[in-house]
């Protein structure tokens, strides 16, 4: 596995890693409805893109492939952290987020902020983060709760 700096060619293929694992990986802990509302299938490209765009993008590749991808803001908040649905638990996430975190101390950022989803709320408790609050999301007119996360570093 190596990682950098995504590509402006490769966001469609975050598009479907993410819409892809929100699906599968996250359907123990939220209704279809919220899953339908969080990774649409008529995913718009060039807002999410735009999204990003002033944003540190880095995607993990395993074989040519995107198995990975996290975006982090130069304010710490990190908006995204993904791991392809069928390269769980092989360490891909704990890199990428390494990674963001040598990028943010590297640019003076001394605290990571995020909105945690339910079902990965450990995983950010086991990389140093506390538990700071609940944020309310809204995606297409469905209404999440997650939990605000921070870490000093």
């Amino acid at each position: 596995m190596y990682i950098r700096r995504l590509l402006d060619d490769e966001y469609e293929d975050v598009v479907q890693l993410i819409t892809q694992t929100v699906h599968c990986v996250c359907a123990n802990d939220y209704t279809q409805q919220e899953l339908d509302a969080w990774a649409p299938q008529n995913f718009d490209i060039n807002k999410f893109r735009a999204n990003l765009s002033p944003c540190c993008n880095l995607a993990a590749f395993e074989k040519g492939k995107i198995v990975g991808f996290i975006s982090i803001e130069r304010s710490g908040y990190i908006n995204r952290l993904y791991t392809h649905k069928d390269f769980l638990r092989r360490g891909i996430a704990t890199e990428l987020f390494l990674k963001a975190e040598a990028w943010a101390k590297e640019n003076g950022i001394c605290e990571l902020s995020l909105d945690s989803s339910k079902t990965a709320e450990e995983f950010y408790l086991k990389m140093g983060f506390e538990r700071a609050g609940i944020a309310v999301m809204h995606h297409g007119g469905v209404v999440f709760r997650n939990c605000v996360m921070k870490k000093t570093i």
